[in-house]
């Protein structure tokens, strides 16, 4: 319940933070091995952030079902120092803010999408998921499902980023509140462009996470709060949804 509090609150917090200020365009002049250095870690704390992020129950919405949502997301960064090496910036924190959509299917299936952008910074991502529902759950069981999620940056000249994840999502609604726990695995690739793989000589990074989360979807009428906590690799990662479900 902390985790999930401290969701509600760093988020609103975020216009004020450094994730504002996230700097994508390479400027280095540190060398190669360095310049090198330097981008792994940073596509790593970008790889923490920067996935297609569940908040939402594990329950099917069913054939009828439609979401429509405003979702944000925040995460401190691990390796400011490469940051200022590779861009020549300050950055301590990233995140994103944006909006999704979901659409009920039959058999168990949902489809969902989001697109967000890096506030101040001219980047955004977008991507989409599928989700079945092993178990649609009911009043004594719990709901079971499983998730493929991609996501896919744009706006940044320097490199291309795509992100894929599957998760495992467990739910039970209690009343008005319905909590969530998932675990899943978050692979991302960035691909650097132009000059900088040329003359820099910078190669493709890929790292991969072990993710958990958990989360808490509160419904009143047809207004839902879902703030949800993940912890990724070593990274801590804040999320909330504020929707309506028709």
């Amino acid at each position: 319940m902390r985790r999930l509090a401290a969701s509600l609150l760093l988020l609103t917090l975020m216009p004020s933070a450094h994730a504002a200020n996230a700097d994508f365009s390479i400027s280095c002049s540190a060398g190669l091995s360095a310049c090198q250095q330097a981008f792994h870690d940073v596509v790593k704390d970008v790889g923490a952030v920067f996935n297609y992020k569940n908040l939402a129950p594990a329950e099917a919405t069913g054939l009828t079902g439609i979401g429509v949502g405003a979702v944000g997301g925040y995460g401190a960064t691990r390796n400011d120092a490469a940051w200022k090496t590779l861009t020549g910036s300050n950055v301590d924190a990233v995140g994103f803010v944006g909006g999704s959509i979901s659409k009920g299917l039959p058999l168990g299936l949902d489809v969902a999408a989001f697109y967000t952008a890096v506030p101040g910074s001219g980047a955004n991502f977008y991507g989409g998921q599928l989700r079945y529902a092993i178990l649609e759950g009911g009043v004594a069981s719990p709901a079971l499902a499983l998730a493929a999620s991609y996501a896919k940056s744009g706006g940044i000249d320097d490199f291309d980023y795509r992100a894929w994840s599957v998760d495992a999502l467990v739910s039970k609604g209690f009343a008005f509140i319905t909590p969530y726990l998932g675990v899943g695995r978050v692979s991302a690739k960035a691909d650097p462009s132009g000059a900088l793989k040329t003359t820099l000589g910078l190669q493709n990074q890929s790292p991969d996470y072990t993710r958990v989360l958990l989360g808490l979807r509160f419904s009143l009428a047809l207004l839902e709060i879902t703030p949800e906590y993940e912890h990724i690799g070593d990274y801590n990662v804040y999320n909330l949804r504020v929707g309506l479900s028709f």
